[in-house]
C-alpha cells in the first residue's frame, strides 16, 4: 500500500492589482505530483477568482497557518465529522510555468526589502526579478460546441445569433478579440456568452500567450552507422535520390568536424526536414538539437590584455578591497578617484580576486553609451566569463544572459541599473561605478535607487561593494566621512612609462569664459574667441575635441517677437523644441530637410510654424540652441572638420553607440558634439580639447539638487581631456561664471564644493541630513487634482501629529514644476523626516497617487 504524502502548502504572490492587499500573497495547497520538486521561487500557474495568473512561489510548509486568505471560497459555517471545524477550501497551484524559472532565495528577500522600503506592490518588485518575456497572460476564449455549430441561427435571438455566427465562422476565439470585432461592452458580451453556453451552444475554456523570449534550439541530427557501413545503406535507399544527397551531407559533415559531438551530431538547420524524418525512419540517422546562446558579444574581435603594473598609490588602495574580497566579509568603499586615476583598473584586480574564490561580479554602469568600451576592457581580462546586460540587447539576449548567469555559466555581467536584479547565485563582488549618477534612479513603475538595492544586495550575499567616482554624491562621501563606508582617495591621474611603469599625469587645466563679456565685445557666436582658438589649434594638430551641451535640437523654443508667444506642446507644461529632419550622414549634418518641432517629454510633433499662431506676426524666430545647431556652427566655421554628434536622437538603434565610439577612436571623426552620454565614463585617447558649450544649462532649476548635479557634470566632462601625454585643455562657457559649483569644477577641488554644499544641506535639513517622499498625484482636471493633493495635505499633517513625528515637515501642496505632462495636470508633496518610513506605514496604500522615497529629482 503506498504511503500518504504528508500535505504541503505555499504562500505564492501573485500577479493581480489589488490595493487592499499591497502584498498579493495568497496560501495555495501543492498537489501532489509537484511535492518532491516544487521550491521557493518558482514561477507557477495558480487559480484566481475565474482566471489562471503567473504566480511565485515565495514559501512553502506542512501546517496550515491561522492568517490563511481563501484565494476564491470561504470556509462554510457548521462543523465537520467529531464537531470539528470546517477547514477553509484551499484550491490548488495548477501547474509550474513552461519557461521553467526558478529565482535565487536572496533575490526573494531583495524584492520583499524593495516592496517595503520603495512602497511599491510586492508583484512588482518581483517582477524585476523575472528574464525579460517570461510574463504570460491566460485569457478566457469561446469556441461552438457540436450543437452550436448544428443548431439554427434563425431560432435564436439577433444579438446571440451574432455571437454564435462569428464564433461559427471563426472557431476559437479569445473573449477581448471578440468584444473588439462585435462592439458591444463587456458584461453585454459576457451575459450573451453564458446565455449561449447554458443552452449548450457555446463553450469556455483559457488559452496561455506563448512567452515572449523562449530558449532558442538549433537542428542536429546524428550519424547512427559506421562509416564502413554507409556504401550498403545508400545502396538499400535504391531510387530516394534526395534521401542519398542528404544522407551523404550528413556523412561529409561528420567527416570534416573536428570534433563532432557523440550524442548531438553535426548541424542540420539547412536540410530538408521530411528527407531527415525518412532517414530517421530507416534508423540511418536520429534527429537532435541543441541549445543556441544569443550573446551580443560574439563575433567580437577583442584581443586578450595583460595587467598594466599599479602605481605604489593604486596598490595601497586595493590592497584592503582585496582583503575583504578574500575574507568573503561583508565592505562598502567608496572609491574617490579623479577622472584617469586608474579605477577601472582596480575594478578588474578586485574582480580577478573574486572570480579565484569562485565567485561571480556584478558591474553596474549609468549609461548604455559605457557599456560598449567597458565591456571590451573587461572582456579582454576575462574572456567569455563576462556578459553584458541592458534595454539595447534583443529579447532573446536578455534571457539567455539571464539563464546562464541563474546556471552559474557566467561570471562578471556588466549592466545598466536592472542588472542590480541579475540572478547571481555566487555573487561575491558589485562595482557600481559613477556611482552618484542621478540615471541610477528608476523614474518609472518601480521608483528604486540601483546604487541603495545594490548596497542591500550586498548585506543579503556578504559581498563587497565599491562605489566609484570622481565626483561622488554628498550623502555617499557623508556616509564615508561618518565611517559607514571605507573611504579610498586616488587624487592623481596615472600614466603608462615606455617600459610598462606607471607615472603620473596633470589633470587639464580649465578656463571659465564669461559670455557676457564676449556679448559685449561683440561676438555674436555661439562659441567664444577662446574656444575658436583652442578648436583651430586641435584640428591643425590632428588631435580630437569634444564639445558638449545637454540640450538636443536646433534651437530651445520658438517665440514671436511681437506679442512673445511660445509654441509649447499642446500636451505639456513645456516648449516644443525645434529640431532639422532630414537625410544625415556620418558627421550628423542634415540636407534637404525642414523644421521639426518636439516635446521631449510626451514625444509630441508637429510643423514649425512660419508665422504666428497668435497675432500672425512673420516675426517669429528660434531662440537657445541644441546639439544641431552646434554641428552646423561647426561646419560653417571648419568646413574641413569631421563632427560626429552624439545624442539620444542619433543612437536609438541597437549597437548605435557601439558604431560612434568605434568611428572617433578610429580617428575618422575630428570633433564630437553631444549631451551628457559623452560626459562620462569614456576613454578617449586623442581628446585634447572640452569645450562646454553652455555650462548654464541646468544650474538654475527648482532643485536642491541643481548645484550638486552641474558641479558632477561639468567635472566629469572635464576629465574626458587630456588622458594621455598629449595633455589637454577645458574651456567652460557661461553667463554665471562666479556659481560656486563652476569655480569648484575648475579647480577640481572635489573637498571645495563638498563643504560648501553639505553647508547648505545641513542648514536646510535636506539629505543626508533628512530622508525625503514625494507624492505626486495626476488627473485630466485639474481642479480635481489639486482638491486631491489638498486632502492627501490634511492626511499627513494628522498622521504626522498622531505618531509625533516631530522632526517631520510637510512641503506643498503645490503644482509640479511640469505641471501638465502627457495630457495630465500635476500636484506634488514632499515630506521631509529622519525616517519617512513610519509615516508611510500609517499612511497605508494610496491608490491613484506616485510614492517616490528618496526622490531622484523634484521637478
Amino acid at each position: 500500500m503506498t504511503e500518504r504524502q504528508p500535505e504541503l502548502f505555499a504562500d505564492v504572490a501573485v500577479r493581480t492589482q489589488l490595493f487592499s492587499n499591497p502584498t498579493s500573497i495568497f496560501t495555495y495547497q501543492v498537489p501532489a505530483p509537484l511535492r518532491s520538486t516544487l521550491v521557493e521561487g518558482t514561477l507557477v500557474w495558480v487559480p484566481f477568482g475565474r482566471q489562471r495568473v503567473q504566480g511565485i512561489v515565495l514559501g512553502l510548509y506542512t501546517t496550515l497557518p491561522q492568517h490563511i486568505q481563501a484565494v476564491a471560497q470561504q470556509a462554510t459555517p457548521g462543523a465537520g465529522k467529531g464537531g470539528e471545524p470546517t477547514r477553509p477550501t484551499i484550491r490548488a497551484i495548477i501547474e509550474p510555468s513552461e519557461t521553467g524559472i526558478v529565482l535565487p532565495a536572496h533575490l526573494l528577500r531583495l524584492a520583499r526589502w524593495v516592496h517595503g522600503y520603495y512602497r511599491a506592490r510586492l508583484w512588482d518588485a518581483l517582477e524585476l526579478l523575472l528574464p525579460p518575456g517570461a510574463e504570460q497572460e491566460a485569457a478566457a476564449v469561446w469556441r461552438a460546441t457540436a450543437s452550436g455549430l448544428a443548431v439554427e441561427l434563425a431560432t435564436l435571438p439577433s444579438s446571440e445569433r451574432g455571437v454564435l455566427y462569428y464564433l461559427r465562422r471563426n472557431g476559437e476565439t479569445p473573449e477581448k478579440m471578440l468584444h473588439d470585432v462585435l462592439h458591444g461592452s463587456p458584461s453585454e458580451l459576457r451575459r450573451l456568452c453564458n446565455a449561449l453556453k447554458e443552452r449548450g451552444l457555446v463553450a469556455c475554456g483559457t488559452a496561455v500567450s506563448r512567452p515572449k523570449a523562449r530558449t532558442q534550439y538549433e537542428r542536429m541530427v546524428r550519424l547512427l552507422l559506421p562509416p564502413s557501413e554507409l556504401p550498403a545503406a545508400i545502396e538499400q535507399l535504391g531510387r530516394a535520390s534526395r534521401q542519398i544527397v542528404v544522407l551523404r551531407s550528413i556523412a561529409e559533415r561528420v567527416g570534416e568536424a573536428e570534433a563532432p559531438d557523440p550524442e548531438l551530431g553535426v548541424p542540420a538547420a539547412d536540410m530538408p526536414l521530411t528527407t531527415l524524418r525518412q532517414l530517421a525512419e530507416r534508423g540511418l540517422v536520429e534527429l537532435t538539437q541543441r541549445e543556441v546562446l544569443r550573446n551580443p558579444l560574439d563575433g567580437a574581435a577583442i584581443k586578450p590584455d595583460v595587467p598594466p603594473e599599479l602605481s605604489p598609490l593604486q596598490a595601497k588602495v586595493l590592497a584592503p578591497i582585496s582583503d575583504a574580497v578574500l575574507a568573503r566579509q561583508h565592505a562598502v568603499f567608496l572609491l574617490h578617484g579623479v577622472t584617469g586615476s586608474g579605477k577601472t583598473e582596480l575594478y578588474l584586480r578586485a574582480i580577478a580576486r573574486a572570480l579565484r574564490q569562485g565567485r561571480q561580479a556584478l558591474v553596474l554602469v549609468p549609461e548604455i553609451a559605457l557599456t560598449a568600451q567597458l565591456v571590451r576592457r573587461f572582456a579582454a581580462r576575462f574572456g567569455a566569463q563576462v556578459v553584458v546586460l541592458h534595454s539595447g540587447l534583443s529579447l532573446g539576449e536578455r534571457f539567455d544572459t539571464w539563464r546562464r548567469l541563474r546556471r552559474g555559466e557566467a561570471r562578471v555581467v556588466v549592466g545598466s541599473r536592472s542588472a542590480v536584479f541579475a540572478p547571481l547565485p555566487e555573487l561575491g563582488l558589485i562595482v557600481v561605478d559613477e556611482e552618484h549618477e542621478p540615471s541610477y534612479k528608476h523614474e518609472e513603475g518601480v521608483r528604486y535607487q540601483a546604487r541603495d538595492v545594490a548596497l542591500e544586495l550586498a548585506a543579503l550575499t556578504d559581498s563587497v561593494v565599491i562605489l566609484g567616482s570622481a565626483t561622488p554624491a554628498v550623502e555617499s562621501y557623508q556616509r564615508a566621512r561618518e565611517g559607514m563606508y571605507t573611504l579610498l582617495d586616488l587624487p592623481e591621474r596615472v600614466g603608462r612609462k615606455a617600459n610598462g611603469g606607471s607615472k603620473s599625469i596633470p589633470l587639464p587645466p580649465v578656463q571659465i569664459v564669461d559670455m557676457r563679456l564676449e556679448l559685449q565685445q561683440g561676438n555674436r557666436s555661439i562659441f567664444s574667441r577662446a574656444l575658436q582658438r583652442a578648436l583651430s589649434d586641435v584640428l591643425k594638430k590632428r588631435q580630437q575635441a569634444l564639445l558638449f551641451l545637454n540640450r538636443r535640437g536646433t534651437a530651445a523654443f520658438v517665440m514671436c517677437r511681437d506679442c512673445g508667444y511660445v509654441v509649447g506642446c499642446p500636451r505639456c507644461s513645456a516648449p516644443l523644441t525645434v529640431h532639422l529632419v532630414g537625410q544625415e550622414g556620418l558627421n550628423g549634418a542634415r540636407s534637404a530637410g525642414y523644421e521639426l518641432l518636439r516635446c521631449h517629454t510626451c514625444g509630441h510633433r508637429e510643423l514649425a510654424p512660419t508665422t504666428c499662431p497668435e497675432c500672425w506676426s512673420a516675426r517669429i524666430r528660434h531662440f537657445g540652441i541644441g546639439t544641431q545647431r552646434v554641428v552646423a556652427a561647426v561646419e560653417e566655421l571648419w568646413p574641413d572638420a569631421r563632427v560626429l554628434r552624439w545624442d539620444r536622437d542619433v543612437t536609438g538603434r541597437k549597437g548605435a553607440h557601439d558604431r560612434l565610439l568605434q568611428l572617433f577612436l578610429n580617428h575618422e571623426a575630428d570633433i564630437v558634439v553631444g549631451t551628457q552620454m559623452i560626459a562620462k565614463g569614456l576613454d578617449l585617447p586623442l581628446v585634447t580639447l572640452v569645450g562646454v558649450v553652455s555650462a548654464d544649462t541646468g544650474l538654475h532649476m527648482p532643485d536642491f539638487r541643481a548645484g550638486e548635479r552641474a558641479f558632477q557634470l561639468m567635472a566629469q566632462v572635464a576629465g574626458r581631456a587630456g588622458r594621455r601625454d598629449l595633455g589637454g585643455q577645458v574651456i567652460l562657457q557661461s553667463y554665471t561664471p562666479d556659481h560656486y559649483a563652476l569655480c569648484a569644477a575648475a579647480e577640481h577641488d572635489y573637498r571645495g564644493f563638498f563643504r560648501e554644499e553639505i553647508a547648505f544641506r545641513e542648514e536646510t535639513h535636506y539629505p543626508p541630513f533628512s530622508q525625503l517622499v514625494r507624492f505626486v498625484a495626476s488627473g485630466a482636471n485639474p481642479d480635481g487634482v489639486r482638491t486631491q493633493a489638498e486632502a492627501l495635505a490634511e492626511r499627513i499633517n494628522d498622521a504626522i501629529r498622531r505618531i509625533q513625528l516631530s522632526d517631520a515637515a510637510l512641503i506643498g501642496p503645490a503644482p509640479a514644476f511640469m505641471e501638465r505632462m502627457r495630457g495630465r495636470y500635476r500636484w506634488h508633496l514632499l515630506v521631509r523626516a529622519k525616517d519617512v518610513h513610519p509615516l508611510l506605514d500609517v499612511l497605508g496604500p494610496l491608490p491613484g497617487w506616485t510614492v517616490d522615497v528618496d526622490p531622484g529629482s523634484l521637478l
